[in-house]
């Protein structure tokens, strides 16, 4: 089965680093980040834990970099234009205003706990090891979002 591409932004690729999913979802899933991406978590991060980890997953290749600079401020705005002229699956984000821009374009999203429902729908995760997971990402998302998650797991639990 081909790996679904996705374009991610900084603080999704943040949190799924501090919760220990990053290598589990690079595994799974092709990730590209815009190089605005890069310079925000990595170039202008330097010293920091997570910016050291996402470095060695782009020199491993575990992370893709999208190379051309785009004339954008900010990450998201690169994503949004690079993924309208690539051959992408989905945007994994959780920022509220930018998820909204994407539903608006009827743009796909995934956002950082929905990549534990698919892995367990791909049969990636075991219902165990998915609640496991997601509650190593509790503290990074939303109430709303782990709940909802949670509720999709028991539910498939039993089919």
């Amino acid at each position: 089965m081909q790996h679904m591409k996705i374009m991610m932004d900084a603080d999704c690729l943040i949190k799924l680093t501090k919760s220990n999913l990053k290598e589990l979802i690079c595994n799974n899933f092709s990730v590209i980040i815009p190089q605005l991406v890069k310079e925000e978590i990595v170039d202008n991060a330097k010293g920091h834990p997570d910016a050291a980890v996402i470095q060695k997953n782009l020199e491993r290749k575990l992370i893709t970099l999208h190379k051309p600079h785009s004339p954008f401020k900010k990450g998201e705005d690169a994503i949004f234009t690079i993924f309208q002229q690539g051959d992408y699956d989905a945007i994994c984000s959780d920022d509220k205003r930018f998820i909204k821009r994407l539903r608006f374009f009827n743009i796909p999203y995934i956002t950082p706990a929905v990549f534990i429902a698919i892995l367990f729908k791909n049969g990636k995760l075991t219902i165990p090891e998915a609640m496991e997971k997601l509650d190593s990402l509790s503290p990074f998302v939303s109430d709303e979002e782990y709940s909802a998650i949670k509720a999709i797991l028991g539910s498939w639990r039993n089919t």
